[in-house]
């Protein structure tokens, strides 16, 4: 019966993207368009003199081309995430981004990103094709990912 109940608790884990203590590194590179706010302001005067002054805000979206890295070990995660994403108020630790609600199947990852408590982007990368995007409050970005060893890399430089 005891063997049962472990056989149950193993088949109900969640899946991960590898084995716990086989760390998956990707970089990616793409583009994407960050929303941005632009501000215009006028000012009009009447004939007698007096004045009035109205500014407006209107959200644009702008392009950009940049890179990002992610890592999924288990149930964890993080992501570095394209710069011009990135609201004013954020979190993260030395532009890294705590990856949530991690979903791992045979094809996909699927994730969260824990940017401040207002701007939670979706991750979601292609297993296959190394396909990755990026889609919340801050903008869209589309990238093609590959994997990579952090200690075995060889430098550009």
């Amino acid at each position: 019966m005891r063997y049962l109940a472990i056989g149950l608790l193993v088949l109900a884990a969640p899946a991960t993207a590898q084995e716990s203590g086989n760390r998956l590194s990707l970089i990616c590179a793409g583009g994407g368009y960050a929303t941005k706010l632009d501000q215009s302001t006028a000012q009009a005067w009447n004939n007698y003199g007096d004045s009035a002054t109205a500014t407006v805000q209107s959200p644009s979206r702008v392009g950009f081309q940049d890179q990002t890295q992610l890592w999924v070990e288990g149930s964890e995660g993080r992501i570095r995430m394209p710069p011009s994403m990135l609201p004013a108020i954020r979190g993260g630790e030395d532009g890294w981004f705590k990856l949530s609600s991690i979903e791992v199947t045979d094809s996909e990852i699927r994730a969260t990103v824990k940017v401040n408590p207002l701007n939670n982007p979706k991750l979601r990368l292609d297993r296959i094709t190394g396909a990755v995007s990026l889609s919340g409050k801050a903008g869209d970005y589309a990238g093609r990912c590959q994997k990579f060893d952090p200690q075995a890399v060889q430098r550009q430089f």
